[in-house]
């Protein structure tokens, strides 16, 4: 039997990036991204865990023991045995992605390519995203009032609820009837701490803006001294009309009227 080269690349499903290169091959992909979601139960460990990947020895440790590991990698040194025996001197490709690319998918990749490595076969292994940036975790926090609205059913009108984001009445009423706000169900600080969620919230908005009707606009902060008082993203969803007197801070009637700037 030739010896086949195959190609193990690992990935995070949300990042933008292109996908990782296809060869030539027979391809086989796992998609962990809701996989083995196990993580430790002490909050304090999020930021060490986000700092670390799949290859340091406790985190690959703990992905390789979850619930549900040793039949992912059996079935897939199994499916690629096999793919191997039929390729016929073509390479064979394997794509493992989880959320992130930096725990799970690193760890099981690994783990299946020493497996494969072990039957002879020439292994190469790519991790396009183990050393992105970590991302935040996103726990409710006691002190936040969404999140107590959020996970603690705490006092408040809501308006729409999805999976990912809910819209609520501001507490005071806002700056207009019908302003609304819409909040990801996760913990984040502001638009700047996580892009996906970021835009997942304006997504929301812009489909309840839509199914309302009407002309709005959409605004969130970041930091005090944008005018953030609460520290959990959130978009100000405003609906707007002529003479209504509510005027954007940086509004320049001037200035728009040139065409040229």
């Amino acid at each position: 039997m030739p010896d086949v080269f195959i190609f193990i690349d690992s990935f995070g499903g949300r990042w933008q990036d292109p996908p990782p290169p296809r060869y030539r091959a027979a391809v086989l992909s796992i998609n962990l991204t809701n996989a083995l979601l196990t993580s430790p139960d002490d909050p304090a460990l999020d930021d060490i865990v986000a700092r670390q990947t799949g290859q340091d020895p406790g985190i690959r440790d703990y992905v390789l023991n979850t619930p549900g590991a040793a039949r992912i990698i059996n079935d897939a040194v199994h499916e690629l045995t096999a793919l191997r025996a039929a390729a016929h001197g073509r390479p064979v490709q394997l794509l493992v992605n989880c959320w992130y690319g930096r725990h799970r998918a690193p760890a099981i990749a690994d783990a299946i390519g020493h497996r494969m490595r072990g039957t002879g076969a020439r292994v190469q292994i790519t991790h396009h995203h183990i050393n992105r940036p970590p991302v935040p975790r996103k726990r409710p926090r006691p002190d936040c009032p969404f999140c107590q609205i959020i996970h603690n059913g705490a006092p408040a009108t809501i308006v729409q609820e999805w999976a990912d984001a809910l819209a609520i009445v501001p507490r005071r009423g806002g700056c207009a009837d019908g302003h609304l706000l819409v909040l990801p169900r996760g913990h984040v600080a502001d638009f700047t701490t996580d892009p996906v969620v970021s835009a997942t919230v304006q997504l929301r908005a812009a489909e309840l803006a839509a199914q309302i009707g009407g002309q709005w606009n959409y605004l969130t902060s970041c930091g005090p001294d944008a005018t953030q008082t609460v520290f959990h993203l959130h978009g100000h969803l405003i609906p707007r009309a002529a003479g209504d007197g509510l005027a954007l801070p940086w509004a320049h009637p001037a200035w728009e009227r040139e065409p040229n700037r």
